[in-house]
C-alpha cells in the first residue's frame, strides 16, 4: 500500500495523541485548513479570504455553493458533524458525550466508505483517523 502526502500529513498529526480530543481538534484543524485552500483556489483575490474571520460553518458553505456536486451528500454531513462535535466539546460536554458524538461521526462515515482495519496504522482512534481521513481525501478531490 502506498500512502500520499496527505495521508502523510494525517499520520504526524495524530500518530503520538492518546487524547481523543486532542486527536479531534487536530483533525478540525486540518479539516477547516482544507475548506480554506479550496475556497481560495477559486478566488480571484484570495488575500481578502485569508484576512477575513470565517467560521468554519462559513467556510463549509463557501465551498459547497461553488462545488456542492462535487462531494457525496454524507462528506457535507460528516464535515457538519465534525463541526457539532468541536463545538460541544468548546462548551464543556462531559468526555463520554464527546466520544459518543465522534462514533456517531465514524459510523455515519463507516455506512457510505470502507474503512481500512484498524490494526494498519499504529494510532489510538484508529476508526476516527480512517473516517477524518477519507473526508479529507474526499475535500482533496474537489479541486
Amino acid at each position: 500500500m502506498e500512502f500520499d502526502s496527505p495521508f502523510l500529513e494525517l499520520v504526524n498529526v495524530l500518530e503520538d495523541i492518546n487524547d481523543i480530543e486532542l486527536s479531534l481538534l487536530k483533525c478540525h484543524l486540518l479539516i477547516e485548513k482544507e475548506l480554506e485552500r479550496v475556497v481560495i483556489i477559486g478566488a480571484e483575490k484570495p488575500k481578502y479570504i485569508s484576512e477575513s474571520r470565517l467560521t468554519f460553518s462559513n467556510k463549509i458553505a463557501l465551498v459547497r455553493s461553488f462545488h456542492n456536486s462535487r462531494c457525496e451528500a454524507w462528506v457535507w454531513g460528516a464535515i457538519n458533524k465534525l463541526n457539532k462535535v468541536r463545538n460541544l466539546m468548546a462548551h464543556n460536554f462531559s468526555s463520554a458525550e464527546i466520544e459518543n458524538e465522534i462514533t456517531s461521526f465514524t459510523t455515519l462515515i463507516k455506512n457510505e466508505e470502507d474503512i481500512w482495519p484498524a490494526e494498519l496504522l499504529k494510532v489510538k482512534h484508529a476508526d476516527f483517523f480512517w473516517a477524518v481521513f477519507l473526508v479529507l481525501d474526499k475535500l482533496r478531490g474537489i479541486v
